[in-house]
């Protein structure tokens, strides 16, 4: 059972760091620059950053993720107020494969797969991080996902678990799947395992205010991976702001405010359904049942590249 891109339910996924990559084609970033404090008002927005600089422009866009400094300074309130906990622990790992124990993880899916523990009690995602040059190789990630309302709790085994125990967990919990499931476990090395506790949170906000400063992304609908659509928002919002603020008068106030006010309203009605449906983690499961149908088995070629 799976699911497969159709005209009908076209899915994309993109690898994160080529895709950034990408959308970053001419344009003249400036990294390592920290908000520090924002001042706005009818006439334009101010951005202080934490080394000293400043920069000032009709509109600023806070696109900077679930931990939004922009969020805090336009609501004035921390984000410990506004995201909420999703009970569920997470342990992760990355592995090289090639050859065989490549097309066998690639015939599973050729870009991601899920597959639920025969008790349904935990859960794996498994996707293609990149392919290597050779064409022959490529490294996969997988995260296994189990319901735990504990899992911010400062005495919570995770914080405390060595890699081996992390990594022979999860080998006890999935040692009753089907072995093409247990394989990538099996090979991942327990350095690869990564460190620390993996807290999930998401964010839905009713209303925000109207004026120069705007969000868009994780900083206004953070969202679980479940349903794979935190990108696609985000995307969305862009564009739709985009066509926006392209027909805008930014030195009218009214009109400033009356046209954020239309995107502000589409956005969080948009994005917060999206972190519903995305939010609970039995309707993830419901929602990938229902969609999954039976695939044939597919055959894969690996062509080494010269």
């Amino acid at each position: 059972m799976g699911m497969q891109d159709s005209p009908e339910m076209p899915i994309i996924r993109a690898e994160r760091h080529r895709l950034r990559s990408w959308l970053a084609t001419n344009i003249p970033i400036q990294w390592s620059k920290h908000v520090a404090s924002i001042q706005h008002n009818e006439k334009g927005v101010t951005a202080t950053f934490k080394d000293g600089t400043s920069a000032r422009g009709d509109i600023l866009v806070g696109a900077d993720g679930i931990n939004s400094v922009v969020r805090e300074q336009l609501l004035q309130r921390p984000g410990s107020d506004l995201l909420k906990l999703v009970p569920l622990a997470a342990i992760v790992g990355e592995v090289d494969l090639s050859g065989e124990a490549f097309k066998r993880q690639l015939e599973l899916g050729h870009s991601a797969y899920i597959f639920f523990g025969p008790d349904m009690s935990f859960w794996n995602f498994g996707g293609v991080h990149h392919v290597h040059p050779d064409g022959v190789s490529g490294r996969h990630y997988w995260m296994y996902m189990q319901p735990d309302p504990t899992v911010e709790d400062e005495d919570h085994w995770l914080r405390k678990a060595t890699q081996q125990e992390k990594l022979d967990f999860v080998l006890g919990r999935v040692a009753e799947a089907h072995p093409k499931f247990q394989e990538i476990f099996k090979l991942t090395p327990v350095e690869n395992i990564k460190k620390g506790v993996h807290i999930w949170r998401d964010l839905e906000l009713n209303e925000l205010p109207a004026g120069r400063v705007v969000l868009m992304g994780d900083a206004a609908h953070a969202m679980t991976p479940f349903r794979g659509e935190g990108g696609y928002h985000t995307l969305i919002d862009a564009m739709k702001l985009s066509r926006i603020l392209g027909e805008l008068d930014v030195k009218s106030n009214v009109a400033v405010e009356a046209a954020v006010s239309q995107y502000n309203a589409e956005m969080l009605t948009r994005g917060s359904e999206a972190v519903r449906n995305s939010r609970s983690v039995h309707s993830a499961k419901q929602t990938v049942n229902f969609m999954a149908k039976p695939l044939p088995k597919a055959e894969i070629v690996l062509e080494a590249m010269a």
